[in-house]
């Protein structure tokens, strides 16, 4: 991975988890895309979100519902301007109290040092489990 993408996903994620506004404005795309697919109705923050306004609205909704406990990457890897992270973590259910375990692979493009797109691919089931709206098998 190179210099600059490390940069940027690292700016990116110490961004996010100190919820520095500012510094996310500097790594995420006014015009950023934001993709999270789920069943309709499983998860209040799936769907599509656009603009820097959409992406802090995605961010809020998360927040609103999870905590994060931990965070541990597994994989990235780099393939022009596209990168892809598989990380495992651990996620509090505010509502519910439950915690999620997941693995959650993240897709990120980036064009002149900024985040255009992101997509989350993740364990959906857990995560409608964890917030009440499935019963677990």
């Amino acid at each position: 991975m190179s210099d600059a993408v490390r940069e940027t996903l690292d700016r990116y994620y110490a961004a996010l988890k100190a919820g520095d506004r500012a510094a996310l404005r500097g790594v995420v795309s006014d015009e950023i895309e934001v993709h999270y697919p789920a069943p309709e109705g499983l998860l209040p923050w799936a769907g599509d979100w656009a603009g820097f306004d959409g992406f802090e609205k995605f961010v809020a909704t998360v927040g609103d519902h999870l905590v994060i406990d931990t965070v541990e990457p597994l994989a990235v890897h780099v393939a022009g301007d596209t990168v892809i992270t598989v990380l495992k973590g651990e996620w509090t259910v505010k509502e519910t109290a439950r915690t999620v375990r997941t693995e959650t692979v993240n897709l990120f493009t980036l064009r002149d040092g900024k985040i255009v797109r992101y997509q989350v691919f993740t364990d959906t089931a857990a995560l409608g489990i964890g917030l009440g709206k499935l019963a677990a098998a």
